[in-house]
């Protein structure tokens, strides 16, 4: 049985601890509501039928639940590669710079070889993979003749970017704390009596 594009269960309206005869009960309920005789939805009643036809049998349906079990363990573990995000964004930028670095320091030699790229990023393989396909997509980085990778001058542009970017983010947020500290500053100090205007 190939994995299904639905969760049977959730066709059928059912919990996975439903028992024979309620799997049954709501199969004929919901084949009732929904068969194209009745006006109901065509491919909706086949998905209803072919949920049924694997739930009834207990050996279709244990083999059905073990896949379902295992599709649940790999959406989880997408879940929690989904959250990584943000500090891929800050990996991706030091790596970047990494091959950067190298460029700058030895430009008769940039390339930097894929156990070096691991000793010095310490990120698991399929990470690192993942950051490096995305460099090759965006053409940031080229494969050298001997095999490893270096920066492009589209790579370099971006480094520079992303360092111009940070330094006004933080001019900014250097200048909104000294805007703070004047306003309390000026809240605490003695009140301002206004000189008189001369007429």
């Amino acid at each position: 049985m190939s994995k299904p594009a639905k969760n049977y269960y959730e066709i059928l309206e059912l919990s996975a601890n439903a028992n024979q005869d309620t799997i049954e009960r709501m199969f004929r309920y919901l084949a009732t509501k929904h068969h194209p005789d009745s006006g109901g939805d065509k491919e909706k009643f086949s998905f209803l039928v072919k949920a049924f036809e694997n739930l009834r049998d207990p050996v279709s349906r244990a083999t059905y639940d073990a896949q379902l079990q295992q599709q649940n363990r790999e959406n989880a573990g997408l879940a929690e590669h989904a959250r990584q995000a943000g500090p891929d964004t800050a990996d991706r930028h030091e790596l970047l710079c990494l091959f950067y670095a190298r460029r700058r320091q030895n430009e008769d030699n940039p390339a930097i070889g894929m156990m070096t790229i691991e000793k010095m990023m310490n990120l698991p393989a399929e990470v690192l993979k993942f950051h490096l396909w995305y460099f090759r997509e965006k053409g940031w980085v080229q494969r050298e003749e001997n095999g490893g990778l270096s920066i492009t001058a589209e790579g370099v542009d971006r480094v520079e970017a992303n360092e111009i970017a940070m330094n006004n983010h933080l001019r900014i947020e250097a200048h909104e704390d000294q805007v703070a500290i004047t306003a309390t500053h000026v809240s605490h100090a003695s009140p301002i009596v206004p000189t008189p205007h001369a007429f």
